[in-house]
C-alpha cells in the first residue's frame, strides 16, 4: 500500500497490483459446453514443473509456454466474438475501461486465536479477583449437551477467501504496468488477487499480483 494525490490535493490510499498477462486455453460454448466460459492460464514456470494433465491442456490449445495456474471466467455469447485459442490477453488493453471493481484474494493466515482476537469481544471486568477475563466462558445451553455450530469460539483465524467490494481504479501506469486502486487489498505482498469488473453485458476477471 502506498498514499496518492487526487486532482483535488487529497491524500487516498491506494494499493499498487500488477496485472498478469493471461493465455485463452479453452473456450466453452452453449452447444458444446452448455454454457459459454473462457478458460485462461498464468504464472509462467518451468517447463519440468508442469504435470502431464496440465501439458495436454496446453498443448491442445496451441499454447507453447508453460503456466500453473488456470482460470475459468464465465462471459456473454457475445464476448466470445474474435476469441481464439492460445490468444494472449494482457490488463493493458482493457484497464481503461475498468471503472468500479471487486477484489477477491486469500486474506492473511494469522493461526490459532482466542476469542476476543478472533471476534473482537469486549471482555469481562477485571475486578473482584477474576481469574481470565479472556475466556469465552459459556458454551451455550446446556440441555442439548453440545456446541451448536457457528458458534464464536477460539479457533484458526485468517485464511480465508475474502471479497472487497466498491473498489475503484485511481490510476494506471503504462510505462510501470502498475495499477493503482483505492483502498487495501486481501493478502500478503506478492499475493495473487482477481478482479471482477462490471461491463455493461458481463462480469470480466483479471488476475493480478499484489505488491
Amino acid at each position: 500500500m502506498t498514499s496518492a494525490f487526487d486532482g483535488a490535493g487529497t491524500t487516498v490510499p491506494v494499493t499498487l497490483l500488477q496485472p498478469l498477462e493471461v493465455v485463452v486455453t479453452e473456450i466453452k460454448r452453449p452447444e458444446t459446453h452448455g454454457y459459454c466460459a473462457v478458460q485462461v492460464a498464468y504464472e509462467k514456470v518451468a517447463d519440468k514443473k508442469l504435470n502431464k494433465p496440465l501439458k495436454g491442456i496446453l498443448a491442445k490449445a496451441g499454447v507453447t509456454e508453460a503456466y500453473r495456474k488456470f482460470y475459468e471466467s464465465r462471459v456473454e455469447p457475445a464476448d466470445l466474438e474474435g476469441m481464439e485459442l492460445g490468444q494472449k490477453i494482457a490488463a493493458q488493453d482493457t484497464v481503461k475501461n475498468w471503472d468500479e471493481i471487486k477484489i477477491t484474494g486469500t486474506s492473511k493466515g494469522k493461526g490459532f486465536a482466542g476469542a476476543m482476537k478472533r471476534w473482537g469481544f469486549a471482555g469481562q471486568t477485571r475486578t473482584h479477583g477474576d481469574p481470565d477475563n479472556r475466556r469465552p466462558m459459556s458454551n451455550n445451553a446446556t440441555d442439548p449437551a453440545r456446541v451448536f455450530k457457528g458458534s464464536r469460539r477460539p479457533g484458526r483465524m485468517g485464511n480465508q477467501t475474502v471479497s472487497i467490494k466498491g473498489a475503484t481504479v485511481f490510476e494506471y501506469d503504462a510505462e510501470l504496468d502498475l495499477v493503482a486502486v483505492t483502498g487495501s487489498v486481501p493478502g500478503p505482498n506478492g499475493a495473487t488477487v482477481f478482479i471482477t469488473m462490471r461491463t455493461e453485458r458481463a462480469e470480466q476477471v483479471v488476475e493480478v499480483e499484489e505488491g
